[in-house]
């Protein structure tokens, strides 16, 4: 599940009293997704029904104040406000039906799937999940409107393929190494290569290592001989 409404819509399916969600502001969340990340695959609720959301993904001009890092009064009081005004975005969420983000993340996924971005990249979409077609259509709707930048090429590298370290060089500003910490699959290098296409601009080099990391002079956890890939 990845919004707001998904959850109150499961909890009417499980017959769960919406009175019985307990929200609370995530203290870490992904930017790109409303829930906390360890709602992205949960499909039924359980108790005790607790619910982390990022109340910045859409609802920013409700929360920036309620939370800010400098305020520190009235924590009850600011709790159960969040509380109230949750239940009241849920509410309005169900009655509004899709957004407009949502209907763009929708057009843009389906000229994927029709080849419109060309047969391989079709088919390469199709290999992810639906958890992470959402972080990868968020994140191209993201880089449509800021332009390709480093960070958000972490983000998405970092979220859909665990465990992978993105480096950028200090001598060259426009290189980039990415360690993906797995076998090399055709599977895994359509992904990636899909990722590359999408957030990498073309003044960007990008050297990958997949099994075995690149040695670092002056670190001796990667300058183990027989575990290093020779640049």
């Amino acid at each position: 599940m990845n919004y707001l409404w998904e959850i109150l819509l499961q909890a009417k399916e499980q017959g769960i009293e919406r009175t019985k969600l307990q929200f609370k502001a995530a203290d870490t969340y992904s930017p790109y997704i409303e829930l906390s990340e360890e709602f992205l695959n949960v499909i039924r609720l359980s108790a005790p029904y607790v619910v982390e959301i990022n109340p910045y993904y859409r609802f920013l001009p409700v929360f920036k104040d309620l939370f800010h890092p400098e305020l520190s009064d009235y924590p009850e009081l600011r709790k159960g406000l969040f509380q109230i005004l949750i239940h009241q975005l849920g509410e309005s969420d169900l009655k509004m039906g899709m957004t407009r983000e949502e209907y763009y993340k929708k057009m843009l996924g389906r000229e994927i799937r029709q080849g419109i971005y060309g047969k391989d990249m079709a088919e390469a979409f199709g290999l992810f999940d639906k958890n992470e077609k959402e972080i990868l259509l968020q994140g191209m709707l993201t880089m449509y409107r800021t332009g390709d930048n480093l960070t958000l090429f972490r983000h998405i590298m970092c979220a859909l393929i665990p465990n992978c370290i993105v480096y950028h060089s200090n001598d060259d500003p426009y290189e980039i190494l990415v360690y993906i910490g797995r076998k090399e699959s055709g599977e895994l290098k359509s992904k990636v290569e899909f990722i590359l296409k999408q957030f990498v601009g073309m003044r960007y080099h990008v050297d990958l290592y997949y099994e075995y990391h690149f040695g670092i002079i002056g670190i001796e956890d990667a300058m183990s001989v027989g575990e290093i890939a020779i640049c």
